[in-house]
């Protein structure tokens, strides 16, 4: 073997151990961002649970279905149902109900919401003697 040879032989190696380390930095990083990208995979399913939210819709179908049974829409009071409302619902919730399908369907009752807070919505139709009537009901927690 010349010395050219044993040079080049040197010069090989370093290069090896370059492309070598930049090889690993690369699967390195491409671990650290998977792991990144499933984590927050993760993080929005976890927020998009729909089983939180399902709860919440049950509460406030429940208690509807509690005040047309007791006939708080046959002649809707925006202040008796506020009362309803305040009296039934349990301590951690509050709930707002608007219609306004015209006639005696106009009515608001209940506490606004804050913009700052999940709001968990729904629709329910009912009749008020001659008219029918639709309404949608808001409901969140404190």
């Amino acid at each position: 073997m010349n010395l050219k040879q044993y040079s080049n032989f040197g010069f090989l190696a370093k290069n090896k151990k370059a492309f070598i380390f930049t090889l690993d930095v690369a699967v390195a990083l491409t671990v650290v961002f998977s792991l990144l990208i499933l984590a927050n995979y993760f993080v929005v399913q976890k927020t998009q649970d729909p089983y939180s939210t399902l709860q919440i819709l049950r509460i406030g179908t429940d208690l509807i279905v509690v005040m047309l049974h007791q006939g708080y829409f046959d002649n809707p009071n925006s202040l008796q149902i506020s009362q309803f409302i305040d009296n039934t619902l349990p301590e951690r919730f509050n709930m707002y109900i608007i219609s306004s399908s015209g006639g005696a369907c106009n009515f608001e009752s209940g506490s606004i919401p804050s913009e700052d807070k999940s709001i968990t919505s729904g629709k329910f139709y009912f009749s008020t003697g001659t008219s029918f009537c639709s309404a949608r009901y808001k409901i969140w927690l404190d």
